[in-house]
């Protein structure tokens, strides 16, 4: 292992993967928004989302097994159609965009759906195959150029009918599964060298114990806190993206 890697951000990235883990753990899907975007301006993005990718699939092997028996299947199989397609060919931007350009990009985008919540919308249309697949091709292609693709996910399965704990698995499934699409699309794009996987597992156990903290909380605390905990994450994450 090469000795470089273990330097005085790596130490700060731990404590920031505490907290992600906390958050994702949580929400399901609200880790990487703040993760992604601070790591970005210690390493490259392409290494950030790499990085955070791993930490994050191992996050989620504890969240899963619970949210696989309480997700709507139905709508998340048509979703997951939209994410292969379109994460590829986010990947492809984010391999050849500016990597300031697309730090920026973060922040609006994320500060853009925070004022959505804010502003007590909620999405009313249709549910099933085809907005399914509309919302993972958004999110896809925002991951995949970004790595933060979780929120229109979130707004539409926030807005379902269903309990937040239906709303949470679905959530939880989907971004595993986008998750793991994104790794492989960095992968196939040459984005993941020695140091950036290990420096990957070196984050996981911090990852992992957030996540635990934050499943934790998601039990005990009352279910209104959900919905707010999703909407100042965002807010607070897109402001720190374009103070940095």
């Amino acid at each position: 292992m090469d000795p470089s890697i273990v330097d005085t951000a790596l130490f700060y990235a731990l404590g920031v993967a505490v907290l992600n883990g906390l958050i994702h753990g949580y929400t399901g899907f609200g880790g990487a928004l703040l993760m992604v975007p601070l790591l970005s301006v210690l390493y490259s993005p392409v290494e950030a989302i790499a990085m955070v990718g791993v930490a994050m699939v191992c996050g989620s092997a504890q969240l899963y097994p619970s949210a696989a028996r309480q997700a709507v299947w139905r709508e998340l199989f048509p979703l997951f159609a939209g994410l292969f397609v379109f994460v590829p060919l986010g990947a492809y931007l984010l391999f050849h965009l500016d990597p300031q350009l697309v730090r920026r990009s973060m922040g609006g985008f994320i500060l853009v759906f925070a004022a959505i919540l804010m502003s007590g919308w909620v999405y009313g249309g249709a549910r099933g195959g085809l907005p399914s697949a509309l919302v993972g091709a958004l999110a896809g292609g925002i991951t995949g150029a970004s790595g933060v693709g979780g929120p229109p996910i979130a707004l539409y399965f926030l807005a379902s009918p269903h309990p937040a704990e239906i709303q949470r698995a679905n959530i939880v499934i989907s971004v595993t599964v986008m998750t793991l699409v994104v790794l492989i699309s960095i992968a196939l794009g040459g984005g993941f060298s020695t140091n950036v996987v290990l420096r990957g597992l070196f984050l996981t156990p911090a990852s992992l114990l957030g996540v635990w903290l934050g499943a934790r909380l998601f039990a005990t605390m009352p279910k209104s806190y959900f919905r707010k905990a999703a909407l100042w994450l965002l807010i607070a994450t897109g402001f720190t993206i374009l103070v940095f």
